[in-house]
């Protein structure tokens, strides 16, 4: 097992992260803990949760017209092995040093699976559309959040792989740019490339290897051409002191999806939920710094002791 000593993160390894917006790690999990974590995922495609409760989202994507990509938030609430995963200081550890912060929390995670192959229409069919992140996550606080994205296979452009817009992260916060569902890549990057230097680069990721993307990095993905489905466990983490906004625009209509006005993370705070409430609490885990606590009251199982 890879543990938390075993990770060696180096200032060159910061400086690429800010200067692309994104960085690929060495490997972080071992093949025994890569397989343990596709077996979740077959379990937790097959309805079979390890406590008693439902998941906190699931959706296909792109509506229901299109299940070439299943999505599920807060994996770690229904299974055990992603759990141990996601709350574990070696993932903290990670985060922490990319946000440059002394606190990391877990914003959500997503179980993503992008089906194999078939007769898809290459110009759209299983695609992400470009996005900032961040533009669905307006009711926090933080520009600076990141994302890891896990790779439980080795993962490229033939599977439907990632890929980043070199530096983007530095444009700011982009008009509109909440298009995750948004199909069409060549029309957005259209949309978005006129006032800035278009770097496509894919995120070529070695199954156990994770990427970490900036908040407001663009990224998106194409269709998964092989013959095997593509499978990713993704934590997103907030920063120390990340609170909630408020509504944005909060005359207009709610739309779903728009500008993050109404983030399904948001009624995690309850029902008396105020501007300038923090996002902590059970909902919102402390992964570092990590306690023997943490293990405790989430009742995860970690090989070492960590204080």
């Amino acid at each position: 097992m890879i543990d938390i000593n075993d990770i060696t993160l180096k200032p060159d390894d910061l400086n690429i992260y800010r200067e692309k917006g994104y960085f690929v790690t060495s490997k972080i999990f071992e093949d025994s803990e890569i397989e343990k974590l596709r077996n979740s995922f077959d379990r937790i495609f097959d309805n079979d949760y390890d406590r008693d409760i439902y998941p906190f989202d699931r959706v296909y994507n792109h509506g229901i017209d299109n299940k070439l990509l299943y999505k599920l938030n807060n994996g770690w609430w229904v299974n055990d092995e992603i759990r141990s995963v996601i709350l574990s200081p070696k993932i903290g550890k990670i985060m922490a040093f990319f946000m440059e912060t002394s606190e990391v929390r877990v914003w959500h995670d997503q179980v993503v699976l992008k089906k194999r192959g078939g007769e898809h229409n290459e110009e759209t069919d299983g695609n992400i559309g470009w996005h900032q992140d961040y533009a669905h996550w307006q009711v926090s606080s933080s520009t600076n959040m990141a994302t890891m994205w896990i790779a439980l296979q080795d993962t490229n452009i033939e599977n439907g792989g990632m890929r980043t817009i070199v530096g983007s992260h530095k444009w700011g916060l982009q008009k509109d740019a909440d298009t995750f569902h948004e199909k069409d890549l060549k029309s957005l990057e259209n949309k978005y490339k006129d006032d800035h230097k278009w770097i496509d680069e894919p995120c070529i990721i070695k199954a156990g290897h994770a990427s970490i993307h900036h908040c407001l990095c663009f990224h998106g993905s194409g269709p998964n051409k092989s013959n095997q489905d593509r499978l990713g466990l993704i934590i997103h983490c907030m920063p120390k002191g990340t609170f909630y906004r408020g509504r944005i625009n909060p005359k207009n209509k709610f739309k779903l999806g728009s500008k993050g006005n109404r983030h399904a993370n948001v009624p995690l705070l309850g029902p008396n939920a105020k501007k300038g409430d923090p996002f902590e609490g059970d909902n919102f885990p402390l992964i570092w710094p990590f306690s023997g606590e943490t293990e405790i009251k989430y009742n995860i199982k970690l090989d070492k002791k960590y204080e």
